[in-house]
């Protein structure tokens, strides 16, 4: 796509199009016709317990959210939205996390989303588009939509001391699937499903089984860990995984 055809429209057409055709050259021009607003408003949080480094993955976080979930139909400038995007991003990640309750496999989801995105544009030097956030972390475009939409409800819903029901329909589960299966690896499907299994083990049940699948500790080393005989260590894991054999059922 010849780029010179794109220099004088305005930031809202050439979102338009980055929105059709997810191409990475659009997206830098439109994050470079940001960049000022971008840095303005990180500098607002530079003297906070983050480093400014931190802070402006938030930020490119939050036009990132923007830029794909701008509707130019609305009539808005683009710099509204963004600057509530990602003021709303750097805030959301600052504030305690406490105050809206996401359910634990989102949380994981999102973690995954974040170190992919952070890892990408350090290696390349730009933010990486909705497609290479779908191939790198192996999930649909789909998924990448629930995502995003997920972050922008949680960030601007309007009465932050609230908590969301896990059942509150914040995100569309069926649309969160694999974009490809890869050998000795759970689809994101199952994935959620396990997640969803290991976060309604009650104390020690969940401490043991994290330390054995997660941390990789021998149940002997588990056992010396908890206070506990190896034998104990077994039991539980047993019984652990038959109740998330249950849940999964």
């Amino acid at each position: 796509m010849n780029l010179s055809r794109l220099n004088n429209n305005t930031v809202e057409e050439l979102i338009s199009v980055y929105q059709k055709h997810g191409n990475p050259e659009i997206l830098e021009e439109i994050i470079d016709r940001n960049r000022k607003l971008l840095y303005k408003i990180a500098n607002k949080y530079k003297n906070s317990r983050h480093n400014m480094d931190d802070i402006l993955q938030m930020a490119y976080t939050g036009l990132l959210v923007g830029i794909n979930r701008f509707n130019k139909d609305n009539k808005n400038k683009f710099s509204t939205f963004a600057f509530y995007c990602i003021n709303g991003e750097i805030l959301h990640n600052l504030r305690d996390t406490n105050l809206i309750k996401l359910p634990r496999w989102l949380q994981k989801l999102n973690t995954v989303f974040n170190r992919f995105v952070r890892d990408f544009e350090s290696k390349n030097g730009r933010y990486p588009t909705k497609e290479e956030i779908s191939s790198g972390i192996n999930i649909s475009t789909e998924s990448v939509d629930e995502i995003l939409k997920a972050r922008e409800i949680t960030i601007y819903n309007k009465d932050n001391s609230s908590q969301f029901n896990h059942d509150e329909a914040i995100i569309d589960r069926s649309l969160i699937r694999s974009r490809s299966p890869k050998s000795f690896e759970l689809v994101m499907e199952d994935k959620i499903l396990l997640w969803d299994a290991v976060d309604r083990l009650k104390g020690l049940n969940k401490k043991i089984l994290v330390l054995n699948y997660i941390f990789g500790l021998s149940q002997e080393e588990i056992g010396k860990k908890m206070g506990i005989s190896q034998r104990s260590v077994s039991r539980n894991i047993k019984d652990s995984l038959e109740k998330i054999k249950e849940e999964i059922a």
